[in-house]
């Protein structure tokens, strides 16, 4: 098992390793610009924290309840299969095979900046805490987004992924984004553990 790990990470370092340090650069830079702009509009930071909440307690919940009761195993569950689902393949993946998941791509790391924007004493302390989660899942993202770039190209440039036919190109795009998910679910439930640990602390305080 380890050892097929290793040999995916391999792949996927020698395939889009160029390419996911681009994407890296680009979703921290948009998560920065995200804080500058909540930090000269508090009022937008605030209210987009509270819209984004909102949204989530809907979507989860179970989740507010199980952090209540500090049931750290059902927050893990909840998160990573929220996150590896919606959070990564239905929104980056799939809308990818038409180029659309670049809009998810912007749009999160902006949101993330803005609902964690230091605009008091209590959302620095946020903000501080949250880091190590915010860190796991985007490198699960950008990894995600980086490999699914090759559905594009297996339409505009088949050539890039060494086919004539855009067909057999985008069969085997889809080859390497299966592969990559390996990476992406490792990399999403360790950001889920390290989240449902952050979110019993903070509940605690």
């Amino acid at each position: 098992m380890l050892k097929r790990i290793k040999n995916i990470y391999k792949f996927y370092v020698e395939r889009y390793k160029k390419r996911f340090l681009y994407c890296f650069a680009i979703y921290y830079g948009l998560v920065i610009t995200g804080i500058i702009i909540g930090l000269l509009y508090p009022p937008v930071s605030t209210g987009t924290a509270g819209t984004i909440s909102s949204q989530f307690n809907t979507a989860l919940p179970g989740l507010m309840q199980a952090i209540g009761a500090g049931d750290v195993i059902k927050i893990i569950v909840t998160i990573f299969a929220f996150n590896s689902i919606l959070g990564s393949f239905l929104v980056i993946t799939l809308p990818n095979l038409i180029g659309l998941g670049t809009l998810v791509f912007i749009y999160r790391p902006l949101m993330w900046g803005l609902i964690y924007a230091p605009t008091s004493p209590q959302a620095t302390m946020l903000l501080v805490a949250v880091i190590p989660t915010l860190i796991l899942e985007g490198v699960a993202y950008v990894i995600a987004f980086a490999a699914s770039i090759d559905f594009v190209l297996a339409i505009a440039n088949p050539k890039a992924l060494g086919e004539e036919s855009r067909v057999k190109a985008w069969k085997k795009a889809w080859v390497y984004n299966l592969k990559s998910y390996v990476l992406v679910l490792i990399m999403l439930f360790v950001a889920a553990v390290v989240e449902a640990v952050t979110l019993v602390s903070l509940a605690r305080v």
